[in-house]
């Protein structure tokens, strides 16, 4: 690494100590702040516009994203669970599976809905709270009536395993981890023996640990799991033993989205938004094509609270929201206000929480926040927010139509990567005489020899449409992983937290908070470091042992030595700040962990 990186990385704004020492943004290995991008190019154009600034740094970020995106695919394409989730050819089953499931929850759907079971769903604050009150009650009553002891933790170890008399209420095995490397198919010839066996659910992976996966035996209702747990327990598949336990569905827990999402030009904005991402998920699954169209359905029980006079404009709106929500959580598997997806309902329980709009704040109660000391919540971050949501909603219910619009992604031109090829395999004889590089053929000039390669050696032309539609693929993911980061705050600046091509980088903001996108994401320090922690210079030169805050009366102390609360010791002011984007797209998981 060369000294204007390290000069970088440990400068409290990610800036060199003196301005001829900046390089440029575009070809470095990390995402730098804004701060000294705007340093950068006013070294430059120093009579640049803020918001000229601004355009280029979110042009600057879209690129950044994009290489990212195309280092993470070349680490990560011949791996399984990535040949599972997006090949054009391997995840095919396993794609025709799962549309056959959705076709199966909209039927339960319309059949429920028409029976009135989802007449009262409704996602606003208050109703958040009466359910929680009334399912506390209803628990504390189960529990002194059975004198059921079990701890309703989800953190505690006799929550997390259930007895064999329990499991016998449960028809699904929990697979507490799947190595990147397994083949779904494997799993799923082995699943297919016992009986009684449904499906297999898998999770996207956790960068965090090793990209293994959780998954999911679910079996027909009423089948004795027992026999197969027996089996399966500790049972390997290319020397990897596989764990099992009984599943167990833990309690609903529950966020709330910010008051914005409760104001009635966002309710209109996000019913509307709602229609129409469920007419184009119907459509992927072939639902469009039922005698009973899905949205149809829906109007016919919205016109049904539109006839109710008790109902003022804004309940109306709500109860129609409310309902697409819930379809489209239920058939599809979509959180909308999390503009997440999951591919089981295992995974989308695990995954997902409740999410609640929250009560607009009355006059009296927006003046005492603002008298209250705290920090109050900038408008901008709100509607950030929204942008957020809507983009990645956007690109999930209008697909890329073609070349044009995928290379806007960050995708890749089927065209322009055959054009390539065949420019690659092109020999130039002289001004006059070009040859085929595979057959050898002579022709007059290159453009005869493009036409040749492409129309004669379609055999190697496949490959390269091939590796283009893959990347596509993964490209078009709204939740893709696009980086790696450290397994831990205190983890090694020569660990995980390596770029793909072996020179260090920054941990993506966008990989810490998917779940949540509304919730800033917490503040980790660039490279791996520990909170507090940073290289002393000693003689001129950067050390390799490393230290908390100032080493005054530590003297050669390791840092494993130094206890993490300890807070005796001054804090460095030269410590590393970090950088978080909050406009980056939100990636990431939540882990439960069963043991």
């Amino acid at each position: 690494m060369n000294s204007n990186m390290m000069g970088m990385m440990f400068n409290g704004n990610w800036g060199p100590s003196s301005s001829r020492n900046m390089q440029d943004p575009s070809k470095l290995d990390t995402l730098v702040t804004f701060k000294y991008f705007s340093d950068y190019y006013h070294q430059k154009e120093k009579n640049m516009d803020d918001e000229e600034l601004s355009r280029r740094y979110t042009i600057y970020k879209e690129n950044f994203t994009h290489k990212q995106s195309q280092n993470f695919f070349e680490a990560h394409k011949n791996e399984e669970w990535f040949k599972d989730k997006y090949h054009p050819v391997e995840s095919l089953v396993y794609r025709e599976e799962l549309i056959k499931r959705k076709q199966k929850m909209y039927g339960e759907f319309i059949e429920k809905l028409r029976q009135g079971e989802y007449d009262n769903v409704n996602f606003d604050e208050t109703e958040k709270k009466d359910s929680s009150e009334e399912a506390n009650a209803e628990k504390k009553d189960e529990n002194e009536t059975n004198n059921d002891n079990m701890d309703t933790d989800a953190e505690d170890e006799e929550k997390k395993n259930i007895n064999e008399a329990e499991a016998s209420k449960s028809n699904r095995l929990f697979i507490k981890s799947i190595p990147p490397n397994v083949k779904r198919k494997e799993l799923i010839d082995r699943c297919s023996k016992f009986e009684g066996f449904d499906y297999l659910a898998i999770s996207d992976p956790n960068p965090q640990k090793k990209f293994h996966r959780l998954g999911w035996i679910v079996f027909k209702e009423g089948t004795n799991i027992k026999e197969a747990y027996e089996q399966f327990n500790n049972a390997k598949i290319d020397d990897f033993v596989f764990h099992l336990a009984y599943h167990q569905t833990l309690p609903a827990r529950s966020k709330t989205v910010p008051e914005i999402f409760s104001t009635m030009d966002r309710l209109n904005h996000d019913l509307e938004q709602a229609k129409n991402l469920s007419i184009a998920l119907d459509k992927e699954v072939g639902l469009d094509k039922f005698d009973e169209n899905g949205c149809e359905v829906l109007q016919e029980k919205i016109d049904e609270f539109n006839n109710n006079d008790e109902y003022d404009e804004i309940k109306k709106i709500k109860k129609a929201l409310d309902l697409y929500i819930e379809y489209l959580h239920r058939v599809h598997l979509f959180c909308y206000y999390n503009a997440s997806e999951a591919e089981s309902t295992e995974d989308y329980d695990r995954k997902c929480p409740v999410l609640y709009r929250q009560s607009p704040k009355t006059p009296a109660a927006a003046t005492t926040t603002e008298n209250d000391g705290s920090e109050k919540e900038p408008v901008e971050t709100k509607d950030k927010i929204c942008e957020r949501i809507d983009n990645k909603i956007n690109l999930r219910m209008n697909r890329p139509k073609n070349n044009e619009d995928i290379e806007k992604i960050g995708g890749r031109n089927v065209d322009n990567e055959i054009d390539k090829y065949a420019i690659r395999n092109v020999v130039k004889d002289n001004e006059k005489r070009y040859r085929c590089k595979h057959c050898s053929k002579l022709f007059k000039g290159e453009e005869y020899v493009k036409k040749h390669i492409k129309t004669k050696h379609t055999d190697l032309i496949e490959p390269i449409i091939m590796e283009a539609n893959y990347f596509n693929n993964y490209a078009q993911d709204i939740q893709k992983i696009t980086g790696v980061f450290p397994t831990s705050m205190n983890q090694s600046i020569m660990g995980l937290n390596m770029g793909l091509n072996g020179s260090m980088r920054m941990p993506m903001p966008q990989m810490m908070n998917q779940n949540m996108p509304w919730m800033v994401p917490t503040m980790v320090p660039p490279m791996g470091l520990g909170v507090n922690m940073m290289p002393m210079k000693r003689n001129g030169y950067m050390g390799s042992s490393y230290y908390r805050g100032s080493t005054r009366g530590l003297g050669k102390k390791p840092l494993s030595a130094i206890k993490k609360d300890d807070k005796k010791y001054p804090k460095d002011p030269r410590e590393i700040r970090s950088y978080v984007d909050l406009d980056a797209p939100v990636e990431g998981d939540i882990e439960i962990n069963y043991d």
